[in-house]
C-alpha cells in the first residue's frame, strides 16, 4: 500500500504595519505539495509553476533540510520521498513563501515519521525555527493571529482576532527583496520612549481591529516606527501606492512582511476601483484583490493499493 500526503498551505502577510514580528494573517494564495515514498536512496523534488523556478531538486532543498531536522529531533527515520510542489506565492515578496515551505516540511516529517505532533507542537517548532510567529501561526491556523515567541523558554503563545470585514489588495512588485536585506535596514536599538510609543500604537491597533473600528485601526497601522521608516527606501513603489490608495479612501497602506509587496486595507465598495487604478498607473507591479484564508493548512492522505 502506498500513501500520498497532499498539503494545501496558505500564504501570509505579516506586521500589518505596527505589529512587527507579532501579527500575521493567512491569505488565499497557496503552496500545494504532494509527497509520497519512492524506491530510491534519495529524495526527489518536482516543481511546477513560475513561482518555484530555480529551486534545487535534490537534498539541498529547504524542505528536505527542515524535515530531517525534525526527524532527528524525534529520533525517527523518514523514507525517501518524491515531493511535487506547485505555488502561486511569489518568492521573496513578503507573502510568507518561506514560512509556507517550513510548515510543509513540518507536516511531511510529522506524517511520514509518524510523530503525532499536535498543531500546538507544530507551531512551537515552526516558531523556534523561524524566530517569530507572525507568518507561521496564521499559516498553520488560518485567520488573523497575534503571537509572542519567548526565545528564552522557546514557548510561543498566540491569540486569534476576528477577520476584518474589509477588502485587502496586494501590490506585488516585479523585483524581489530578500528578508536578510530588509532585516539589515533595521536599527539595532531604539529608545525607551520610542518603545513605549510604538507599543501603545500597536496595542491601539489591535483593540481597534477587535472592535471593527477600521478607521482607527488603519490610522495606527500607518504609524509604525519599528520597521517601515527604515525599509521604505527599499520599495520604490510604496509612496505611489499609498497616494493612489488615499484617493480611494483606503484605511491603510503598509508593507507586507519585509516587503516588497504592499498591502492595502480598504472598504469593500472601493476595492475594485482601486485595483484597476493601481494596475493602470503602476507598470512595474501587479495589483490584485486577495481574500483572507480562515482554515490554515489542509492535509489529506490518499491510500493506494
Amino acid at each position: 500500500m502506498k500513501q500520498k500526503l497532499t498539503l494545501k498551505i496558505p500564504a501570509s502577510t505579516a506586521n500589518l504595519g505596527c505589529g512587527f514580528d507579532s501579527i500575521g494573517m493567512a491569505l488565499n494564495k497557496f503552496l500545494i505539495i504532494e509527497a509520497q515514498p519512492i524506491h530510491s536512496t534519495s529524495w526527489k523534488f518536482v516543481h511546477e509553476g513560475p513561482c518555484l523556478d530555480n529551486l534545487p531538486q535534490d537534498e539541498s532543498h529547504y524542505i528536505y533540510k527542515i524535515a530531517h531536522q525534525v526527524a532527528e529531533r524525534y529520533n525517527v527515520k523518514l523514507p525517501a520521498l518524491e515531493v511535487k510542489m506547485y505555488s502561486d506565492i511569489p518568492l521573496a515578496r513578503g507573502l510568507g513563501s518561506s514560512a509556507s515551505a517550513l510548515v510543509g516540511a513540518l507536516y511531511i516529517a510529522n506524517y511520514f515519521g509518524d510523530i503525532e505532533l499536535s498543531k500546538y507542537e507544530l507551531l512551537q517548532l515552526a516558531t523556534e525555527i523561524e524566530g517569530h510567529p507572525d507568518n507561521v501561526a496564521p499559516t498553520i491556523y488560518g485567520g488573523l493571529v497575534v503571537g509572542y515567541h519567548d526565545s528564552e523558554t522557546s514557548i510561543t503563545d498566540v491569540a486569534h482576532i476576528d477577520v476584518p470585514h474589509v477588502d485587502f489588495i496586494v501590490t506585488i512588485p516585479s523585483y524581489p527583496l530578500e528578508t536578510e536585506t530588509a532585516r539589515r535596514a533595521l536599527p539595532q536599538t531604539i529608545t525607551h520612549k520610542e518603545a513605549v510609543k510604538y507599543s501603545a500604537i500597536s496595542n491601539t491597533m489591535i483593540s481597534a481591529l477587535i472592535q471593527h473600528n477600521y478607521e482607527l485601526a488603519g490610522k495606527m497601522m500607518e504609524r509604525d516606527g519599528l520597521h517601515e521608516p527604515y525599509r521604505q527606501h527599499l520599495l520604490p513603489d510604496f509612496n505611489a501606492v499609498k497616494v493612489i490608495a488615499k484617493q480611494f479612501d483606503a484605511y491603510a497602506t503598509v508593507i507586507s512582511g519585509a516587503g516588497p509587496t504592499i498591502l492595502t486595507m480598504i472598504k469593500k465598495e472601493q476595492s475594485g476601483p482601486l485595483v484597476r487604478a493601481l494596475r493602470e498607473k503602476l507598470e512595474t507591479c501587479h495589483s490584485e484583490l486577495i481574500t483572507v484564508n480562515t482554515q490554515g493548512v489542509k492535509s489529506k492522505v490518499i491510500h493506494r493499493y
